[in-house]
Formats: C-alpha cells, structure tokens, sequence
C-alpha cells in the first residue's frame, strides 16, 4: 500500500485569536477529498480520537490511526467518487457516492466490501447518518429525493420514494439524544431543510430563511444545531431544527462546504466551517455570532470539501486537488495552532493601564506585530476595518487575563492600502491606523 498524507490536519485551540500559520505537505494523491470521519468514543471527553477516514474521487479511501499525521490509501474504485463517510463503531464504517454505491468496512476501515451497487446517477448520496443509538440502523441522503436506508447494518438497503422529501439533500445529522428524542435534520438545495422528532418516520419542512443551497448541519446539543451552504451562510437552531436564524452579519462570502463540531476545554463547544477558495473559519462559542475567527492558510485558493474534529484541539479538513510536485496531487496543511499564531503574552508585569500600541513594522508587507496591555482580566475584540468602515479580519475575540500582549497580523490576502485596528474591551476602547505596501 502506498502511504499518503491527508489535504489538511490542524488544531484547534479554544483561547486563541488568529493569523494563519499552516506548514503545507503533499498528500501523493491525485484527487480530491470530499469527506473526513474519525470515530467519536464520547464527543464529550477530552480525549483526541486516532482512527480516521477519509473519502474522494476515484473511489479513494483513505485511513489514518495516528490522529491524522499519516494516511494510508486502503482502497480505490477508479469509476466512482466517494461523497461521504461515517463510523458506526470501532470497527464499522459506511462510505457513498455516486450512483447510489455504498461500501462497507468491518474491520476499521483495513478491508472494503460493496455494500450496495451503483444503479443510476439520479441515486448519487451526499450525506449519510448513523443512529446513535443502533449502530446497525444506517441513512443516506442525496439527489432528487434519494433516501435510502438500512436497518440491519447494510445486509439490505430500502430505497423509499418519499413525498415528504422531493428535492436533492445534502447532509443528514441525528441528536446526540436520538435514542430518546429521535430528533434529526436534513439541509438540502435552495435552502431547504426538514427535521424530524420521530426517528424519521416523518420529516417536516422548515423555513431556513435562506435560499443558498446548504451543503452541511451538524449538532452540537440535543437541541442546537448549524448549517453552512454556499455565499458565506451559516444558520443555527435552539430548537432542534423547527426555527432558524442567520447570523447577524456574514463573515465571509465565500460557499461553505463542511461544518463541526466538538467538546473543548473550559466547557465551550468548538466549531469550525471550510469552504472554497482556502476558507477556514474557528468559533470557541457553539458558533454564535460575533464568535468566528478566520483561520484561512494565506495563500491557498484551492476549495476545501470536509472538515472533522476529532478531540478538543485537533481536528483535519480535506479538498480540493491542485497542482504538486511533478503532477496533480492534493496537497496537506498542518499546524499545531489551529491556523491561528496568535497571541502570545509578553512578560510577566500586569499593566497599570490599558493601552493600544501602533503596529510594528509600518508600512508593512506582509505582517507586522499589533501590542495591547490588558489592565484587568476580561473580554476583548481586536479588529480590522479598511477606509470604508468594512470589518475585514476578526483577530481576537476572546477573554484575556491581565497582561501585555502581541498578535502578529499577516495581510496577504489584503490588497495595498490603510486600515485601521480597533480594540474593544469593558473598559477600554481605541483605533490605530496602519498602512500595507504590497
């Protein structure tokens, strides 16, 4: 077997703010990635979980049981790509795709069987779902109305012609509680979403107030939810999916392809989304608004398709091949900062006052250091804004103990020109003004 690396691998720190800092590698495969799993012992524990998959074109399926630092290509099906993969148990996973094919594997991922045959690209599944609670109980989504399922882990599959389901759809999550609430959610085309509270005997259309196509939902309680789909849109629920909202303000307009989530320190709840053109979006904050901070690697403009965090600060995302070294391959990223430098504290003296300091190198091209004194602990907000009054990077958002601090903020993805920096805290406001020559 050859040995290959996955697109992207990084972590995922709660306190943290951001400039990404990615070390890229090349994966060896020439193709894309459409999807990442890891078995989730207990989504609850702070634990880092070793054994993955990952999924893409040419039927490719890919294993990891190091958390993610070296994949191995362990099964191939030329004529077929692979749009989703989900564990059931330590042992036992289902991926699918085109055509309506789904395999299976009962040895952790090591050897594959066909599960069910291609029959007609009208039957191509994007999305599949495991009952949290009977591990044998499988269910898969994907165009015109395709809603196959199986209660008896994969020996037959039901393919219902539902009229409660008409449409393509995308992605498919059961609660965390399923067995006792049977709750579930399904995002699909022109943003349409249904839920269910019965196990999914019925689903029931829902207004998502959106009309992008929503590419992926995920929980991340019994009763919360998120959505991401294409031009920057993000969607939550408090209630199970009956209701949603948009957040307030986009944090980027590019599509989004794959949203997760996961249990972090201090009891908050971590959420990252991926999509087109390199984007990486963190929140610390169940992914509330205002929480979301850009991770994105700087030079990347390939799409990125899936994304999986598997422990409270390690997580990988999968996309788009590009050009390698010699041929066409996928490439990985990897850092150990969830994408973010950060900020790092400088010293050990506690201020004793608040202070915004001007950013050093300026002009810059493309990073410079941005200082700030926290006199006291507490929340605080550094941003930026260009000369229109447009917020184009979050840069902390986050609670900070008292302290001196630097955050290194790389512009590369700014085009030349002046910009301002603002923090904000309880008791202490202030705006800088800083220049980037490119």
């Amino acid at each position: 077997m050859k040995t290959v690396f996955l697109f992207l691998s990084f972590l995922l720190l709660s306190v943290s703010a951001t400039n990404a800092q990615w070390n890229q590698y090349q994966t060896g495969v020439p193709y894309s990635l459409f999807a990442v799993d890891f078995y989730k012992a207990n989504i609850y524990v702070n634990a880092v979980d070793s054994l993955g998959l990952a999924v893409g074109e040419g039927g490719t399926v890919l294993r990891t049981t190091d958390a993610g630092e070296e994949w191995t290509r362990v099964y191939t099906y030329n004529t077929i790509w692979l749009n989703d993969i989900k564990w059931a148990t330590p042992t036992v996973a289902y991926a699918a795709g085109m055509g309506g094919v789904i395999i299976k594997t009962v040895n952790a991922g090591v050897n594959w069987t066909m599960s069910r045959p291609y029959d007609t690209p009208m039957h191509t599944i994007r999305g599949i779902a495991v009952d949290p609670s009977d591990p044998l109980k499988v269910t898969c989504v994907g165009y015109a109305g395709t809603y196959i399922t199986t209660v008896n882990g994969g020996s037959t599959w039901n393919h219902v012609h539902r009229t409660d389901l008409p449409w393509t759809m995308h992605s498919i999550d059961f609660s965390p509680t399923f067995v006792t609430d049977g709750r579930g959610i399904i995002a699909g085309t022109d943003g349409l979403v249904w839920n269910t509270t019965d196990g999914g005997i019925t689903w029931v259309s829902r207004n998502s107030r959106r009309y992008d196509y929503l590419n992926d939902v995920v929980f991340i309680s019994p009763i919360n939810a998120l959505i991401c789909g294409n031009n920057g849109t993000v969607i939550l629920t408090a209630n199970w999916g009956r209701t949603w909202d948009s957040l307030p303000s986009k944090f980027t307009s590019e599509h989004l392809r794959s949203i997760d989530f996961r249990w972090g320190p201090d009891n908050n709840r971590n959420a990252t989304v991926c999509g087109d053109n390199g984007t990486i979006f963190t929140s610390n904050n169940w992914g509330n608004p205002g929480s979301w901070t850009d991770v994105s690697p700087g030079s990347e403009t390939r799409h990125f398709y899936g994304v999986c965090l598997n422990g409270p600060t390690i997580g990988t995302v999968v996309g788009e091949v590009g050009t390698g070294v010699g041929y066409e391959e996928g490439v990985m990223y990897k850092t150990y900062t969830n994408g973010m430098v950060g900020v790092s504290q400088t010293g050990t003296t506690v201020p004793q006052k608040y202070l915004l300091n001007q950013n050093f190198p300026n002009p810059f091209n493309p990073t410079t250091k941005i200082s700030f004194a926290m006199a006291r602990s507490g929340p605080v907000m550094l941003t930026v804004f260009d000369m229109t009054g447009k917020e184009v990077a979050t840069l902390v958002n986050t609670t900070l103990s008292a302290g001196n601090f630097e955050y290194e903020f790389d512009g590369s993805k700014l085009s030349s020109g002046v910009y301002f920096y603002r923090i904000i805290t309880n008791d202490f406001v202030d705006t800088k003004k800083m220049s980037l020559l490119k």
